[in-house]
């Protein structure tokens, strides 16, 4: 009341403010008269001024005195100051005494008022204080009327509960609607209330409720753990954070009820999440929902594959178009890896959420201090990781192997093609058993049932004797298998366990909740996800399991690896067995030589099983035996066919092959091709063929005669060449793989892998080099079969000069041609070349060594051996050979015949001996000779007194010579 009177009597606000302009001009206008007072009248403004001398000082008439007139003067103007201060500031004096009397009233009135209630409270006080024996009786039955009322009412609001339910469920309230529902049945199911007859309906009703609200909160956890509610984590596999922590951290920290948020109770899903399991508390139903939801795991995982295949193909639905293109399925498989995985590892989050709040909370009055242990669960995260692990290798096997490989696999197995169904009748009991311990060992919740379900299985059954765990699980593929997806899947499936890795090494085997990895100053009661995100780089009580990536490591040997073996192993047939494969394919060259068919087919097979196990790196296993398997499988065809090729019809080996086995020879080729062509190694050379030819005509049959074998052979090693140049480069690949690899493992690795190259790089490498030394030796054996016929058989002693030179030289060229031309089509020019090399100083060393199987000799047939050597040395130029000069030495030998015994000699002792003298002595014995007498006196025959005289000078002339040659050589003038 005086709030209202004083607002009354408030001035309004545009006379406010003219009343304190009108202060303020007062109050100036007082401070102005200050400012007036004379200068001479100063003192009166001091607090020390003293009246009594200024009033003396006003009546000094003199010059020292003060004017009165100043005074007064000065006294009206301030008086008129204060006369204004005053009109101006009443009002205000006037309002607060006015106020004062206001506040004094009303403390009267109040005074007034606490007398009449103290007098009402002792007239209550005596009026209590009475003695009334009926007031008893009414007390009593009140209270029993008002309890029966209650009741009555209670029972109305329970029959309702069903009403309130749908609406709390419909809002999403359900730890409201689990309470509410508690309450109600706590007071049906009062033991006081349990004879009346008429709550029995009332009671099935709220069971039933109960059950419908139990069900409800399973499907809304299975809602979130599996990712089906917008409102939970719907990852897509971008982001390195999981973002589920903050979430969880927020949830753990505020942990807020439906009734406190804003919006929709999921908008934060661990929050939600946490707020279902409190409500299966107050339900006292968490075991029973857990057995459920451990039930629903691969049910409910192979949902959400089935649901991410969908997405994937929505998404990718013009990739999918392109059927069959490797781009393509690569790129879809990257996608459904990604979001795959992803969303696999956001289940396992919310399981290990839900296995923390319900470990660390339990069901209400779970935790006393009686009883201080966590409640048991009624299953791990190890029971999820086993259903994604499942589903994982389903995966791996449907992307990854075809169907002809699992049959493949399964016929090398032994199990052989039979039906996969089968009708039994009877017993079948052995049978049951074992499928059934499989059932218990993998889902507890089934073993109940199992002797029920035994029984029911006497009658004829069909049996699937191949089904197993990751068989049965068939999701539509949305690219066609192939094991090139290795590096994509695997690499990804590899990158996903490490992730889950610390997840699961807080797991249990037994009660599914520890303490991993905690500080000692974290509190117990957050999750663990929240502490390892609090928790940083603080190594876990218990070391991190080792399993993890396990179940991929087998499968990556006993199942991708197999089934890559089986793959290339086909492929390998495929490239092999082929008509043509060791023909030559004028697509692929070496050097600018063709090789064969299937070399130029098996290279890429191997590159490509190179390239995709080097991607899979990360994963044990013995990658490098595919390739090695492949190289040596290829090895024994290209040694198969290098011995039936060096075979004659008649299955003996040639005389190339067994001369190219001796040591002698490996040593000077190996010399040959390492240090190139020197005169004592072309000597020595031809000393060990003359060593194992044993001074004996060679055979026909020993010879390969046919140029198609001898060109067979030369492919044979211009592919092996090639061979080895691309197994060192995916040698190489290989070791830089292994390189990466630190430690002792990665050393003995390169190690290994070092001693394996060698091994099988070696093989070809011994191959290679027996294929061009069989063709040398042959160059070589077909010039000394056919110059020791030409030698052996030849007319040399003839009536006029010769035509033509020998048909044996003849046929020696056009072998020799032959061969040149055919072998210049397989091998590059060094090849040919140490083929070739050599052959022309092989054949001036028969030529004159051979002397010795000359019957006669004369000057025609001296003539005629020129012309032989003329034609061997015009056929080496023509087949285009790196010029020798080896013949020049076999033509200056038979030129000394022109020079007679005397010019030999003078040739000798100026120029030096450049043969044995068993050459020489032939050569004097060819001079000597006029009608075969040369030859008798070489023999040192004499059958006439002329024979006897020529003897005498013939035996003069050949110590002569004897000294000449074992003189020592003449020094070069160069």
């Amino acid at each position: 009341m005086y709030r209202s009177q004083q607002s009354r009597n408030a001035p309004s606000a545009s006379g406010m403010d003219d009343a304190n302009e009108r202060k303020e001009l007062a109050l100036q206008q007082a401070e102005d008269a200050l400012w007036k007072i004379p200068r001479s009248l100063e003192g009166i403004k001091r607090k020390d001024f003293n009246p009594v001398q200024l009033a003396l000082q006003m009546m000094d008439t003199s010059s020292l005195g003060k004017s009165y007139d100043e005074f007064h003067e000065s006294y009206e103007r301030l008086n008129m100051s204060l006369d204004g201060i005053v009109d101006e500031y009443y009002a205000g004096f006037n309002d607060s005494i006015l106020t004062f009397s206001g506040l004094q009233e009303r403390i009267q009135d109040a005074s007034g008022s606490v007398n009449s209630v103290k007098g009402g409270l002792q007239r209550v006080r005596r009026m209590i204080l009475e003695e009334r024996g009926s007031l008893d009786q009414l007390y009593a039955k009140s209270t029993q009327l008002g309890a029966i009322v209650a009741i009555l009412k209670r029972l109305e609001e329970a029959k309702r509960i069903r009403e309130e339910l749908a609406t709390y469920t419909k809002e999403k309230r359900f730890l409201t609607a689990a309470g509410k529902l508690v309450e109600d049945m706590q007071f049906v199911f009062d033991p006081q209330l349990t004879p009346i007859e008429a709550l029995s309906g009332l009671r099935q009703q709220l069971e039933s409720d109960k059950a419908e609200l139990l069900q409800r909160i399973i499907d809304e956890l299975h809602s979130h753990i599996y990712l089906k509610s917008p409102y939970c984590e719907r990852r897509m596999g971008d982001d390195d954070i999981r973002p589920g922590r903050q979430r969880i951290r927020r949830a753990r920290k505020a942990r807020r009820t439906e009734s406190d948020d804003e919006g929709s109770p999921e908008a934060d899903s661990f929050a939600y999440v946490e707020m279902l399991l409190e409500s299966l508390a107050t339900l006292e139903s968490t075991s029973t929902a857990l057995q459920e939801i451990k039930s629903a795991i691969s049910r409910e995982l192979s949902r959400l594959i089935d649901g991410v295949v969908a997405e994937v193909e929505e998404r990718n639905r013009a990739l999918l178009s392109k059927a069959g293109a490797g781009e393509a399925d690569s790129e879809v498989l990257h996608d459904f890896a990604r979001i795959l995985f992803a969303r696999i590892e956001a289940v396992l989050e919310y399981h290990e959420y839900v296995l923390d709040v319900a470990g660390h909370g339990g069901e209400r009055n779970s935790l006393t201090p009686q009883s201080p242990t966590r409640p048991s669960l009624a299953y791990t995260l190890s029971d999820v990781w086993e259903a994604a692990k499942t589903e994982v290798l389903a995966l791996l096997r449907d992307y990854l192997v075809t169907d002809d490989a699992q049959a493949g696999a399964d016929t090398a197995h032994g199990a052989g093609m039979r039906d996969l169904f089968h009708m039994e009748r009877g017993n079948v009991g052995g049978m049951v058993e074992t499928l059934y311990a499989q059932v218990e060992a993998q889902f507890q919740d089934l073993t109940a049932s199992a002797p029920d379900r035994k029984r029911e299985l006497t009658a004829p059954a069909v049996i699937d004797e191949y089904a197993d765990a990751q068989n049965s699980l068939q999701h539509k593929l949305l690219a066609t298998p192939d094991i090139e997806h290795a590096p994509e899947l695997l690499g990804m499936a590899l990158e996903f366990t490490r992730r889950v890795a610390p997840m699961l090494a807080g797991t249990s085997g037994a009660s599914g909740v520890t303490s991993a990895g905690m500080s000692p100053g974290m509190s117990p009661g957050l999750s663990p996800a929240v502490r390892r995100s609090v928790g940083g780089d603080i190594p876990p009580s218990s070391p991190l399991p080792t399993d993890a990536d396990e179940f991929l490591q087998s499968f990556f040997t006993k199942t991708f690896l197999t089934h890559a073996e089986s793959q290339a192993a086909r492929q390998f047939e495929l490239v092999t067995s082929a008509s043509d494969a060791f023909e030559t394919d004028p697509n692929t060259r070496f050097g600018g030589r063709p090789v064969f068919r299937s070399a130029a087919a098996l290279v890429p097979l191997l590159n490509r099983f190179g390239s995709l196990l080097n991607s899979l790196g990360k994963f044990r296993g013995a990658n490098w035996g595919i390739l090695l398997e492949l190289a040596s499988r290829y090895y024994d065809m290209c040694l198969t066919l290098f011995r039936d090729t060096v075979r004659s019809p008649e299955g003996q080996t040639y005389l190339s092959v067994r001369w190219a086995e001796s040591l002698d020879m490996m040593q000077l080729f190996d010399r040959r091709m390492r240090l190139g062509v020197r005169d004592a190694d072309a000597q020595r050379e031809i000393k060990q063929e003359e060593a194992l030819k044993t001074d004996r005509s060679l055979n026909p049959y020993e010879l390969i005669f046919d140029v198609k074998r001898l060109a067979v052979i030369a492919q044979l090693h211009h592919t092996l060449e090639w061979l080895i140049v691309q197994l060192d480069k995916v040698a190489s690949d290989r070791a830089n793989v292994l390189r990466q690899h630190e430690g002792a493992m990665g050393a003995a690795l390169l190690k290994r892998h070092e001693a394996d190259r060698v091994r099988v790089v070696g093989r070809f490498q011994s191959l290679a080099v027996q294929c061009v030394m069989v063709l040398r030796i042959e160059v070589r054996v077909h010039c000394m079969h056919y110059l020791d016929l030409a030698v052996r058989e030849g007319d040399y002693c003839l009536d006029r000069d010769a035509v033509e030179p020998e048909p044996y030289i003849h046929a020696l060229n056009a072998d020799i041609s032959a061969i040149e031309e055919k072998l210049a089509s397989c091998l590059p020019p060094s090849k040919l070349t140490l083929v070739f090399a050599g052959i022309s100083v092989l054949m001036a060393h028969i030529l004159t060594t051979n002397t010795r199987h000359i019957r006669e000799f004369n000057r025609a047939g001296n003539a005629k051996m020129l012309r032989n050597i003329l034609a061997l040395q015009q056929n080496l130029s023509n087949i285009a050979l790196p010029e020798e000069g080896g013949l020049d030495a076999a033509r200056k030998f038979y030129e000394l015949y022109d020079l007679g015994v005397d010019g030999i000699l003078r040739h000798i002792s100026e120029h030096g001996a450049e043969f044995s003298f068993d050459v020489y002595r032939r050569m004097v014995g060819f001079v000597y000779s006029g009608s075969g007498q040369g030859a008798a006196l070489s023999e040192g025959r004499a059958n006439s007194l002329m024979e006897a005289s020529q003897s005498d000078q013939y035996e003069a002339h050949i110590r002569q010579l004897q000294k000449l040659v074992e003189k020592p050589p003449i020094p070069s003038r160069s």
